[in-house]
């Protein structure tokens, strides 16, 4: 019993480790997962507020203002645009007109927007579009769109702007002046000066259609030139702007220390399927946002959460190991109070079956003296009769008492363990017990390996045998079969005994090494016992440190006993 006891001690110690185990992993993977995501939480922050930034500070792709002062002139002074004409709608020009006379009622000037088309045989035309500005006018819009008004040599043509056969236009300088006082052509007192355009250019095309398109390059200091955010310190992020068309607007290299080309974002465009790229050995996210006729490519990089991750995962081991140490301890302490009561239970139980076993000894043997000498006195008797085999059943349950007693008491330390050939002992018990089987109507067929030596107690494996198959011929079926083998392998020395019994049920096999439990539930007289038996062959298998178990398979039930070979155990030839 105490083998069941520190064996109950170990069970509980195991089961509270694993149970505190879990805990506490689950408690780490529950704040790992709260910290992962708090920092999801921030990084979608931070790239909500980037792409904000990029949405707002972005530049509008379908109106495009040109400063005329940055454009190249050709050799009659004209503006030359690097646009392609057949994407624009209409251009509004920005300038002032002004009159150096005073008198003047009204005045005016006016110019035009042109641009060269190839006719099929090959001759290049000038096509334009006039423009006017009247006093107080500041802005002036072409339609290219409308082609009522093309001219070529001062005469109507009937053309429009998609027959342009370059990729660029030309704005003028002024053509012409008037005025109210004008006495001579282009008078030099009303001036025209024309700073900027306005280019409207056609639906669903942007502003980087174009090929000689400038992309905007800057970053955040451009957009925050007194500090950045709180929110974003913690960052590395960078962003570009693209039409529909996947075109560039703008590449903004935030604070991302990194000045990118239109080779690296074209790579990127490229890759848009990816989440995620590894960018100076940075992991950086990706999120793709569509606004309206535009897309945002926000890219991201948590400086602090590989760091934060590395530390927090260090402490969660360290505090984690330390705390499973401490539970581990606190557990093998209680496990050692949790047990104890059933250990003193134990031992009362035992000292109260061994005192009551020896105090009945004395009362049962005076009874069978007695009936004996009222039996040669008086002759037989069936109430004398009754009297002997009570008497006689009494004193087997308290012998199998004291046996049980004496085996839980027995020095487990093996200092009157001897060498003993348990293939004889086997032999001389299926010996013995053969005449039993043949009156029952049963056999008993053995396999043993001959001259297997084991270190232990010679009388205790009779006993053990002696179990094992008077428990074999009372539960066996009739006209049945007993098996009775014993052979070694390398490590272990092996003792079955399986006997057929087709009504056996399996819910008996958790509870038969338990005291006074019986198979038999009715406890009838048909079969004979306390149900101590296999208590004692699990003691007696305990105390040579070996283990007992049942096994039901095809409606045969074995017992299998294994001894482990020690280095003491020998083989005899």
């Amino acid at each position: 019993m105490n083998k069941e006891i520190k064996y109950l001690r170990k069970k509980f110690f195991i089961l509270s480790a694993i149970i505190a185990f879990i805990i506490i992993f689950a408690t780490l993977l529950i704040l790992n997962f709260l910290m992962y995501m708090s920092n999801e939480n921030e990084l979608k922050t931070a790239m909500d507020m980037v792409t904000q930034i990029a949405y707002s500070n972005s530049p509008d792709i379908d109106l495009e203002t040109i400063f005329l002062d940055t454009t190249e002139k050709n050799a009659d002074g004209d503006h030359i645009i690097l646009r392609d004409p057949k994407t624009v709608a209409s251009i509004t020009l920005n300038g002032e007109i002004k009159c150096d006379d005073k008198n003047a009622d009204w005045y005016c000037a006016g110019g035009g927007i042109y641009f060269e088309v190839t006719e099929d045989s090959g001759e290049v035309r000038y096509i334009y579009k006039e423009y006017k500005f009247n006093r107080g006018n500041t802005k002036i819009t072409v339609d290219f769109l409308d082609a009522s008004d093309y001219l070529y040599n001062g005469q109507p043509i009937k053309t429009d702007i998609t027959k342009a056969s370059r990729d660029y236009f030309y704005v003028s300088l002024t053509w012409w002046t008037s005025s109210s006082t004008m006495q001579t052509i282009n008078p030099t007192d009303v001036e025209l000066n024309i700073d900027s355009i306005e280019v409207q250019y056609r639906e669903n095309i942007s502003v980087a259609s174009s090929e000689n398109y400038e992309v905007i390059n800057r970053d955040f200091s451009e957009i925050y030139p007194t500090g950045m955010p709180q929110t974003l310190n913690n960052f590395s992020c960078f962003y570009f702007i693209t039409d529909k068309q996947d075109n560039i607007i703008e590449i903004n290299s935030g604070n991302s220390l990194k000045d990118f080309s239109k080779e690296d974002i074209s790579y990127f465009i490229h890759n848009k399927n990816k989440s995620e790229f590894k960018i100076d050995n940075k992991q950086y996210k990706c999120f793709v946002t569509n606004m309206d006729n535009k897309k945002i490519y926000t890219y991201i990089y948590n400086m602090q959460s590989k760091e934060n991750t590395k530390q927090l995962l260090l402490m969660s081991v360290l505090s984690g190991n330390v705390f499973f140490i401490l539970v581990l301890v606190v557990i093998y302490l209680i496990s050692g109070k949790a047990v104890k009561p059933i250990s003193e239970s134990y031992q009362k139980q035992k000292e109260f079956i061994s005192n009551v076993s020896h105090e009945l000894k004395t009362p049962i043997t005076v009874i069978s003296a007695t009936t004996e000498l009222m039996e040669k006195k008086n002759g037989p008797d069936k109430l004398i009769n009754c009297i002997q085999a009570q008497s006689q059943k009494m004193n087997r349950l308290v012998n199998e008492m004291l046996t049980l007693t004496r085996l839980s008491e027995f020095n487990r330390q093996h200092g009157d363990f001897k060498q003993v050939n348990i293939s004889q002992i086997v032999s001389n018990s299926v010996l013995y017990f053969e005449s039993r089987a043949f009156e029952e109507g049963k056999q008993i067929q053995s396999d043993i390996k001959e001259n297997l030596i084991l270190m232990g107690d010679a009388d205790k494996i009779d006993e053990l045998l002696g179990v094992l198959l008077d428990n074999a011929l009372k539960y066996s079926d009739e006209n049945s079969e007993i098996k009775v083998c014993l052979y070694s392998d390398k490590e272990n020395i092996v003792l079955t005994c399986g006997n057929l019994c087709r009504n056996f049920d399996t819910d008996d096999i958790k509870r038969m090494f338990e005291r006074f439990y019986r198979a038999d539930k009715s406890h009838s007289n048909e079969k004979e016992g306390f149900g101590l038996g296999l208590s004692i062959a699990k003691e007696i298998v305990d105390i040579h440190n070996g283990t007992i178990n049942v096994e039901y398979k095809n409606d045969i039930v074995t017992f299998k006993v294994i001894f482990k070979k020690l280095s003491y155990n020998i083989l005899v030839d």
